[in-house]
Parts: structure tokens; sequence; C-alpha cells
């Protein structure tokens, strides 16, 4: 590319009438590609955030790889020989814990509510469990003697429970019969206090008690539902989990949380992809966008176009200038849109406070002049619908250079056939009747 071929691509990005601005139809070339790029990074910023952000509650909260019975006789419901397993996985690499669990669904009765609940029983009479102990917000980290237990925060904000509330809790226990099915049995504990770990599905759904009590809830015995393991690197955990079933046999199953929560993971995937998909939609529309303009430009340039094949410009040459139109608008509107892109990434969880700020502001002003009654305040991100409660962002280096470089890529090749059918414009024709 020669030297007068990129000054002539400049030239022509200007105004016709002001050499010193833009023309409107580029300027809204360049304004397309910028949403496209900008609106892509953010939102998959946003959902990739979103993603990691889950997986880490559940992984930080669950156990990583759990071991339960592959299948049951009707008399065994769990794993009865659980402290030689245990001992055995203690010999395999990589683990950080090994503890065992019993969990079931249950019904809370507190007053006059009854919600669905799910029951964990982990660690000690009074000795819990260390990643336990790190979500306690309330109460002493250790059970009690007596019947005790642990409720998520947002449960007892729910339902208004405090600390030393006596509630109650109803399990199927029991063996299944044809005439009765199974007996339901029911407990009452008293709450010691409270822990949040920042996934909504946990803090409204489960209560924690020791191992022993849980089984003598759920009447099993010294049996425990399952194993839990916690692993020293999160990113082995399909490893692990195969090597620990290679050491177990097949009369017992591994599976892994992402195994566990594999529609959720599967659908936060699928969001994500349609979103890509929508999202990618902008910048092809830029691509369109892009065409017409040089289309325009072309029209316009006829005579421009005429004098320098007049000159000795060769087609290919022309055809340079008007790609390089295209490359340089995809340039400036990529580049715009991965530096405010990041910029709002990087900013996202203030940059909503502060939305939330004057909305709230102005809306309480609005109530309090024209008498609307009690304003409660709005929640951009509610905790309740989106399980996590912050807003979080991850932002992964090698698709914003994917988007910048497709970005770039479609708006030069929207401005081939605009150039193309520059070049082919006859020098007579173009100048005939100027």
């Amino acid at each position: 590319m020669r030297l007068y071929e990129l000054f002539i691509g400049f030239r022509y990005l200007k105004s016709k009438k002001s050499q010193g601005f833009i023309s409107f139809n580029t300027l809204l070339s360049i304004l397309i590609v910028f949403l496209g790029v900008f609106i892509l990074i953010v939102v998959i910023s946003v959902l990739n955030g979103f993603q990691s952000q889950i997986k880490d509650k559940i992984l930080d909260v669950d156990s990583h790889i759990t071991v339960t019975r592959s299948y049951s006789d009707g008399t065994d419901r769990g794993i009865r020989n659980y402290v030689p397993l245990m001992d055995k996985l203690k010999n395999i690499k990589g683990l950080n814990a090994v503890y065992p669990y019993v969990q079931g669904q249950a019904l809370l009765r507190f007053k006059n509510s009854i919600d669905p609940v799910m029951i964990r029983g982990m660690g000690g009479k009074e000795t819990m469990p260390d990643d336990i102990k790190k979500f306690i917000v309330r109460g002493e980290r250790k059970f009690s003697k007596g019947r005790g237990v642990f409720v998520g925060y947002e449960m007892s904000f729910n339902n208004n429970i405090r600390e030393g509330d006596w509630l109650e809790l109803i399990v199927p226990r029991g063996q299944l019969s044809a005439t009765m099915g199974v007996t339901p049995g029911m407990g009452r504990y008293r709450v010691l206090g409270f822990f949040k770990t920042g996934y909504y599905d946990f803090d409204t759904k489960l209560i924690i008690m020791s191992l022993p009590q849980a089984q003598q809830l759920f009447e099993v015995g010294d049996v425990a539902s399952g194993i839990g393991i916690k692993v020293k690197d999160v990113y082995r955990l399909r490893e692990i989990s195969s090597e620990i079933q290679g050491t177990l046999g097949f009369d017992y199953t591994t599976m892994t949380a992402e195994e566990r929560n594999q529609n959720l993971f599967y659908a936060l995937k699928l969001e994500k992809l349609i979103m890509t998909i929508i999202l990618f939609l902008v910048i092809i529309s830029a691509g369109f966008t892009i065409m017409g303009t040089l289309v325009m430009v072309v029209m316009e340039k006829r005579k421009a176009v005429g004098i320098l094949k007049s000159m000795g410009a060769r087609p290919n040459s022309i055809m340079v200038i008007f790609v390089l139109e295209g490359f340089l608008i995809g340039v400036t509107g990529s580049v715009l849109g991965v530096v405010f892109g990041l910029a709002t990434s990087l900013n996202l969880e203030a940059i909503i406070l502060w939305i939330e700020g004057i909305v709230n502001a102005v809306m309480a002003r609005a109530y309090n002049i024209f008498d609307l009654g009690v304003f409660y305040k709005i929640s951009l991100v509610p905790s309740h619908v989106y399980y996590i409660d912050t807003i979080p962002t991850e932002i992964k280096p090698e698709f914003i250079v994917f988007i910048a470089i497709f970005a770039v890529f479609l708006s030069t090749v929207a401005a081939i056939f605009p150039a193309w059918s520059a070049s082919r414009m006859r020098p007579v024709d173009t100048i005939r009747y100027e």
C-alpha cells in the first residue's frame, strides 16, 4: 500500500463541506461498531463473572466431590462403613478434607408457616467443620450438646427467625410399607445462629446441624448419606474423581459439584451462548451500515475517482482506498468499544450503585412531593432473583481480542463490495458530465 492511498482514505472519512469533521454517515458507522463491541464486552464479562461466582459459591459451601452408594437393597440407605472408607481415601494425594455427612429433605414448621428445606448434618456433637465456621455470621461457631441448628441468614429474615427460637423439622423416616408409606419423623431444635454463604439458594433453604443429630432425626443409625471431599486444586476435579472411583470400585459412585449441578451450569452456558449470538448480530448490522456508508461515499466521489484513474491510478489502488476506509472505521469503533467496555466492566458495581442512588433519590422525592405513600428502595440486581449479593465481572483477554479482531475483520469485509464497484468505474463515464 502506497502512502497516497492511505492519505486519500483518511480524507474520504471526512465531511465534504468541512474537512475538519467526520461525516455523519462515517460517525454513525463508528458508533454502531463501538456499541456492538462495548455491549458485548460488558455483557459477556458479567455472564462470565456470574457463572464463576455461582460456581465458586457452590464449591466453597458444597463438597467438591461426593461418594455415595451405587445401589440400595432397601435396608441400608447409606454408607455404613464410612470410617474405613475415609481412611482409605486419605491416602489419595490432592485431598484437602474428607468428612461424612447426612443430607435429606424436610419441612420446616415455625409458628404458622411451613416451608421445604434441606438438612445437612456434618461434624461431631459439638465440633463444627472449618468449611462451615467461616460462614457463621451470628452465634458461636460450634454445635450445642442439646438440639441446636444453624439456619441461613436469608431464611431467618424471610421467616422472622431469631437466635434462640425453637423450630420443628419434619422428615420422612422409617421403612417404606405398602399400607403406611414412609413414617414421618419430627424434631424440635433451637436456633444457635445464622450463616451467610452469599449463594441465595443455600441461604434460604439449608439448615445445618451436627452429624449425630441428623442421624438421630432421620433414624438411620451410624450411617452416612455420603462422604464429602474437598480437594486442593479445583481444576483437577474430574481427574481426582476418577482416581477415587478406581480406588473404591463400582459399589460406590463419585460425583463432582459440576455434575451434581449440571442443569444450573448448562442453563448458564446456554444463556451465555444466546446472548453472545444476539450481540454479535449488532456487530454484523454494523457491517451493513458500513457497506451502505461506503456505497454513498463512492457515489459522492465519482468525480474524484475518475480524476485519480485519469492520472494513472490503478483499479487495485482505488479498491485499497475504499477498503481502507472500512478498516479504519472498524479499528476506531473497536478501540473505543474495548476501552469503554473494559472501564465499565471493571467499575460496573460502582456504576450500578450510583444509578440506584439516583433513581431512589428521584423516586423518593417524587413520592414525597405527590404524597404517594411509603417508597421502598429499588434494587437493580435483587439477590433473590440472581442468587448472589454482588455484581461480579470476569474479563477474559482472549475473548476481548477476538471481539475486536472480528469487528475489524467484518468492517473490512463490508467495504469490499463498494470498493470493487469503485475500482470498476471508467474515467470517461465518471467525469463526462462534470
